[in-house]
Order: C-alpha cells, then structure tokens, then sequence
C-alpha cells in the first residue's frame, strides 16, 4: 500500500502542477487585447487541459485520503485511481495540443513550427504510454 500512496501522491503533484501550467496560459491568452477564432479555440484548449487536471488531482487527492483513513487501498479505490490516470493522460494530450495552437496567435510561422512540434510530442507521449501499457 505504501507504493501506491507515493504514486497517487506524485501523480497528485503532477496533476495540480500541469494544470497550474494551464490556467496560467489561460490567464495570460485571456489578457491578450487581440480577438481571434484561433485565440478563443486556444483558450478552450488550455481550460479543458486545465480542468481535467484540476479532476484527476482532486480524484488522487481524495483516493489518498481514503486509502489512509482506511488503512487500506480497496478495489474500489484502485479503479478511482486508474480514472485520475486516465484523465490526466488525457489532459496531457489536450495540453500538448494547446500548445501546438497557441503558435498560431503570434503568426503562421510560428504555428507550423509550434503544431510540427505538437504533433511530435503527442506521438512520442503516446509512444511511451503504450510502451509502458505492455508491461501490464
């Protein structure tokens, strides 16, 4: 139980520090004077990316807590935490795509670049996910 406890605890971390990442890029996109289909589609992005985290931290947060106050990590629970996983991969995803978008405020070069790179990422994330999915 004690190596699940610091899993759910460094996903948590994880999980509240990629969202802070988002809902400071949606603040700050927020601020921009400009209006824009790209930037209002760029904001959604980054809100999805940012709640979904905001869930999944708050899924581990509350899964930790009952798993001690329990003194124990019931199937019930495990499935809780598998959820929390779930979202914040996915919320990865929605983030990385995010950002490929938000090239496209500053210029088109800018978002061939950023949306290449995106795209790049996103593959390579999937990659190690899968890779990491096999050995279970």
């Amino acid at each position: 139980m004690e190596t699940r406890l610091q899993e759910l605890s460094q996903l948590a971390t994880l999980a509240g520090l990629l969202g802070g990442f988002g809902f400071t890029a949606v603040v700050e996109l927020l601020s921009i004077e400009r209006r824009s289909k790209i930037l209002t589609a760029t904001i959604l992005t980054f809100s999805v990316a940012t709640l979904l985290f905001l869930l999944a931290l708050l899924i581990f947060i509350l899964t930790f807590a009952a798993a001690v106050e329990l003194e124990k990590l019931t199937e019930t629970l495990e499935t809780l935490g598998t959820y929390g996983l779930i979202l914040s991969l996915n919320a990865v995803f929605v983030l990385e795509a995010g950002i490929g978008m938000a090239g496209w405020i500053r210029s088109k070069a800018a978002g061939i670049a950023t949306t290449i790179l995106s795209i790049l990422t996103m593959c390579l994330t999937g990659i190690v996910i899968i890779s990491i999915l096999r050995h279970f």
